[in-house]
């Protein structure tokens, strides 16, 4: 099923690549702007599969993580100073709440989905230019990543299903479809892979929503 969603992809974007990359005197300003609406969708569709595909990998046992020491507050901001770019800059605000680095036992790269995911799904549903917090801070053996936005917020009844694969309780900002629900049941999988937990907190329809993570602090017994 990989290979025979991916194979059409690779296609599109092969093709499109193509378009982009020819000449300006031989192609309009139209056809460069579709063949870059294209790309950006293949992308998006490409995102998607790859999350689908990890969620298999988490129920099905069969994810492989490399975990090591992690210092989650320089991951985090690393992260949103890419996404911030993406998403017109200056949405994302980050805060460390600790005097020393908060380094959790994890596989980075997982890590950076789980947080990627959270911080993708908080710009999805908040209007344009309300500020995201991310706060980080050590609690009670684990390190804790808290992503609070001002959007759209969830329905009580909601609330228990929202890490539910294929769930999705509300409607993006703009007044779009959110997605699949995939995002979220991806950072629940991979939370619980790595021995964390997590939680969503929301005071109802339109007046925000906090996601939670907790993932074990890196100890010397990890090294």
């Amino acid at each position: 099923m990989s290979h025979e969603l991916r194979q059409p992809l690779h296609i599109i974007q092969m093709n499109a690549g193509l378009l982009q990359r020819l000449p300006a005197s031989s192609v309009s300003g139209h056809i460069r702007g579709i063949a870059e609406s294209i790309q950006r969708a293949i992308e998006r569709q490409t995102r998607v599969l790859n999350d689908l595909l990890d969620f298999s990998r988490v129920r099905t046992g069969k994810l492989a993580l490399y975990c090591a020491e992690v210092d989650v507050g320089a991951l985090v901001s690393r992260l949103a100073d890419a996404l911030d770019a993406m998403w017109r800059g200056g949405r994302i605000r980050t805060e460390v709440q600790a005097a020393d680095p908060v380094l959790c036992h994890a596989d980075a790269v997982r890590l950076e989905q789980i947080v990627g995911n959270l911080l993708d799904n908080a710009m999805k549903f908040s209007p344009e230019g309300e500020e995201i917090v991310v706060r980080i801070r050590a609690e009670d053996g684990f390190a804790r990543v808290s992503v609070e936005d001002r959007g759209c917020g969830i329905a009580p009844e909601f609330l228990p299903h929202v890490f539910g694969l294929f769930n999705q309780g509300s409607a993006t900002a703009d007044g779009s479809s959110g997605g699949f629900g995939i995002g979220l049941a991806l950072v629940h999988g991979l939370t619980v892979a790595h021995g964390g937990f997590v939680k969503a907190t929301s005071a109802g329809i339109g007046r925000g929503a906090e996601f939670n993570i907790w993932i074990p602090l890196h100890c010397p017994a990890h090294r």
